[in-house]
């Protein structure tokens, strides 16, 4: 099976975000913006894994989000629009415990390759993607829409899971939807080490004769 690594926003935020992004004037084929549903952060992808295998990373990623606590705290902010030659995604920054974030998504490739398995080690970026432009956005519409998002600053909220996806198709083949396979709980707290139990030691009292 095909599995990805994500981070969701609570879906109030997102909806909130989805909203202004609806108010902003203009023709609907202007933007394709993501569904609330598919709105996601990317973290990385681990490849074609067998089912023996994906329950060992579910495992590992499980012991090793023991370290990440405590959760960090984010919203959305701002705006980043068409960023690179060819790019024609529109997103929205993360900002708070940015750090946190970043230090806790250049860990997940470490753990994956400790046992073995393919994962994409592309740079992680703290960003949400809101949509992309299409042949008929307007250079009015784009103007509107990135002082809008500019200007945006989101709730706060706590991260409280690694999600990890598996991609589902439709029958014409095209990539559909992506359901939740798992969830990798963070912890509120740093877990401490279970040290083994060891045996009281006996002392044995030699009498004098």
């Amino acid at each position: 099976m095909l599995l990805h690594a994500a981070f969701f926003p609570p879906r109030e935020a997102v909806e909130q975000l989805v909203d202004l992004v609806r108010s902003v004037p203009g023709r609907p084929e202007e933007f394709a913006p993501v569904s609330v549903d598919d709105m996601h952060v990317h973290v990385t992808s681990f490849g074609n894994l067998a089912r023996a295998d994906a329950a060992r990373l579910v495992a590992q990623l499980t012991e090793a989000a023991k370290e990440w606590a405590p959760p960090p705290r984010l919203q959305m902010a701002g705006c980043l629009a068409l960023t690179a030659p060819g790019d024609l995604s529109v997103a929205t920054p993360l900002v708070g415990d940015v750090d946190r974030l970043v230090s806790i998504a250049r860990s997940i490739p470490d753990v994956v390759q400790a046992l073995g398995l393919h994962v994409d080690r592309r740079r992680f970026r703290p960003q949400l993607p809101v949509g992309h432009v299409t042949p008929d956005t307007s250079l009015p519409y784009l103007e509107r829409l990135v002082a809008a998002l500019e200007g945006y600053i989101g709730p706060r909220w706590v991260l409280p899971d690694l999600v990890l996806l598996k991609p589902s198709w439709a029958y014409d083949g095209a990539d559909s939807s992506a359901d939740i396979h798992e969830l990798i709980p963070i912890p509120a707290e740093p877990q401490p080490e279970i040290q083994p139990e060891t045996q009281p030691e006996t002392q044995t009292r030699t009498e004098a004769p």
